[in-house]
């Protein structure tokens, strides 16, 4: 009995493992034909397994505007309402701005960005053009995705201009992918393996499904897909330096690919060298007695404690494979800038930089590969990097232009589109006598000069109630400045300028015609509404009205 039962397991063992031999030279032989077939091949625009990083093309889809006028608006729901007329004027002028969420103006409304300060000074100084500036940053993109678009407007709309602001992102995908492969079960490791065979993918497209859908929200970004914090990164992964130089290396060649779109279609281009904050150190600054902790004794930090700190930073240093090499440049750097050293410091910020583990800063190193890809098809090439530390105070970048890490304070994004429009083409300034640095001084002093947030929709930054706000270092504060809106008009339906900020953020919302419109009625019947309001709902009525 004993003997049949191990005879029967032994057989039923051998018929499983026939079984999965079978199947997986079944499966891989499917697998081998369809990828020599063409047939379920990743489609480029949803090639990160990232849902936050896929592209829904077409971008831009017909619509008319009131008077009938027919137009191409923004489709993806990830992006603010834009349009362009859909047969271009033989006057006009339009640009297209591409990238991540630095280029969509992440943390304020979509007037601070350095696209729209474009658009203004370009209708400034073609004041006989017709001029349409669309920006299509979206939060979390990265070159691939970003080459993507390039192809798409290069091929579909007739721009006069592409600018690639992009390279915060291209670690994004493998940081993902490292931490999933650290904690995921057998189970999901085969579901992942299964999901990205051509044979799924041409049955999911057969069946008209897609596993992956775009993150339409913020919240849904901070509080679900990019939830992962920079301790938990550095604490379960960490990249080799050739995974380092893998990864750039795949930036140069989506760079490249989108340089030669441009060339083939004659699309004139600007690559933007990608600017971060230096004095950035994480979420939390240096604590006040870090000098008196490197030295193990107390005291204030003197210039003569300041200069021993930097010393036993030297000393600390001097091991290249030191695991807080970052740590250690970054509190050297802010030591030197203490002590009046600007050189030293700026040295020593952009190393540390280099050397962080978290990878969420462009990498100087991706900056020289996109700059040898601009010198080699010779397109335009701005160093943004260069241009900020220019007009940075010791020269060095930092919160005056970033909030965070790599996000734009309303100043920074006037300083960096003064940059690009300095850097564009004579022939799309056509006012020679046009002063840019005029407009910078102006935008400047306006800025300086606000306590709350502006009521015309135009000018409106999204910080609301207290200028404090500008400098909060919360990536999502936009998002959570909008709830608070709700919570104050639900504690008093009067208030008026409640009702104008949340009625600005719906004109920009792609289905916030209606909400807009009932937010600015609403304020203008308490009758203490300012004549601005009245000018948001004529702008709104006149180009999304019903």
């Amino acid at each position: 009995m004993t003997s049949d039962r191990s005879s029967s397991l032994a057989s039923n063992a051998l018929l499983a493992a026939g079984s999965l031999l079978f199947f997986s030279l079944l499966l891989a032989a499917l697998e081998g034909g369809l990828h020599l077939l063409g047939i379920g091949e990743e489609d480029p625009a949803s090639a990160s397994a990232l849902k936050y990083q896929q592209i829904f093309l077409p971008v831009l889809s017909p619509a008319e505007r009131p008077d009938g006028t027919p137009i191409l608006r923004t489709s993806d729901p990830r992006l603010p309402y834009q349009a362009i007329l859909r047969e271009k004027p033989d006057n006009g002028l339009r640009v297209f701005v591409v990238g991540g969420s630095a280029a969509a103006g992440l943390g304020f409304s979509p007037n601070v960005t350095f696209a729209r300060h474009l658009e203004r000074l370009l209708r400034a100084s073609n004041p006989e053009r017709t001029v349409e500036v669309v920006n299509l940053g979206i939060v979390a993109l990265a070159s691939r995705q970003v080459r993507v678009l390039v192809e798409d407007v290069c091929t579909n709309y007739a721009p006069d201009l592409v600018v690639v602001y992009s390279g915060n992102n291209e670690f994004l995908e493998i940081h993902a992918s490292k931490y999933a492969d650290a904690h995921a079960t057998f189970a999901a490791r085969i579901a992942r393996f299964l999901f990205d065979t051509n044979l799924y993918r041409a049955l999911a497209h057969a069946l008209g499904r897609d596993r992956r859908s775009a993150s339409t929200a913020a919240q849904d970004l901070s509080h679900e897909d990019l939830r992962l914090t920079e301790a938990e990164i550095i604490r379960d992964i960490s990249l080799a330096p050739e995974e380092i130089d893998e990864v750039l290396d795949g930036y140069a060649e989506n760079v490249d690919a989108m340089a030669r779109t441009a060339v083939d279609t004659q699309t004139p281009i600007v690559l933007m060298a990608v600017a971060s904050n230096w004095e950035w150190r994480g979420r939390q600054d240096l604590p006040d007695d870090w000098v008196a902790e490197l030295l193990g004794t107390p005291g204030p930090a003197t210039s003569e404690r300041l200069a021993l700190a930097v010393r036993a930073l030297d000393r600390k240093l001097l091991d290249p494979a030191a695991p807080d090499r970052h740590e250690w440049l970054f509190r050297r750097a802010t030591a030197y800038a203490r002590l009046g050293d600007a050189e030293a410091a700026r040295r020593d910020y952009r190393a540390a930089m280099n050397a962080d583990p978290h990878l969420r800063r462009a990498l100087d190193a991706a900056n020289d590969r996109l700059r040898d890809v601009a010198e080699h098809y010779r397109t335009a090439y701005l160093d943004t990097v260069a241009s900020l530390a220019a007009v940075a105070p010791g020269g060095i970048v930092g919160f005056d232009a970033f909030y965070d890490y790599v996000h734009f304070t309303p100043r920074g994004a006037v300083e960096v589109a003064a940059a690009l429009f300095r850097a564009l083409p004579t022939s799309l300034r056509a006012d020679a006598a046009f002063n840019v640095d005029a407009y910078v001084q102006a935008e400047l002093e306006a800025l300086d000069g606000l306590e709350e947030d502006p009521f015309a929709v135009r000018r409106w930054l999204g910080f609301g109630f207290d200028r404090a706000g500008i400098a909060e270092r919360n990536l999502w504060k936009y998002d959570e400045f909008l709830l608070d809106l709700d919570a104050r008009i639900e504690r008093d339906p009067n208030d008026v300028k409640a009702l104008v900020y949340r009625g600005n953020a719906a004109f920009f919302q792609q289905d916030g015609v209606e909400r807009a419109e009932r937010d600015y009625r609403a304020a203008l019947a308490t009758g203490r509404a300012p004549p601005e309001v009245r000018e948001n709902l004529a702008a709104l009525l006149r180009e999304r009205g019903r």
